[in-house]
């Protein structure tokens, strides 16, 4: 392969996902890049709980049609307010797709 080619396979996918919780409705997902990565595991590492985690995690990979973040720092909070298994759904489809597991969610909710 050549470098173009393993630069253009690096960009995030997007992928749209049924949410059982929303009553089957789909949401768009973005992949999250390295960069990405990193920067959600350092907005969490001093906040407790898995639902900043969750939140956080949803903030940073749930896109609207044209590929845009749904979702801000600002709406953290909100996120977190919000119905535990609705929360918990979209968290692991985005755990999914990113190929996140429980352990990467302990490690960066760690203090």
């Amino acid at each position: 392969m050549q470098r173009e080619q393993i630069l253009s396979a690096l960009q995030p996918n997007i992928v749209d996902e049924n949410v059982v919780a929303l009553g089957g409705e789909r949401v768009r997902f973005r992949e999250l890049t390295g960069a990405a990565r990193d920067a959600l595991y350092d907005s969490v590492k001093d906040r407790a709980g898995n639902s900043a985690f969750e939140a956080t995690l949803i903030a940073a990979t749930v896109v609207d049609e044209g590929g845009e973040p749904l979702f801000s720092g600002d709406d953290i909070e909100a996120l977190r307010a919000g119905r535990k298994p609705l929360l918990e759904e979209l968290a692991q489809i985005a755990m999914r797709l990113n190929g996140l597991g429980n352990r990467a969610q302990e490690e960066a909710t760690k203090n």
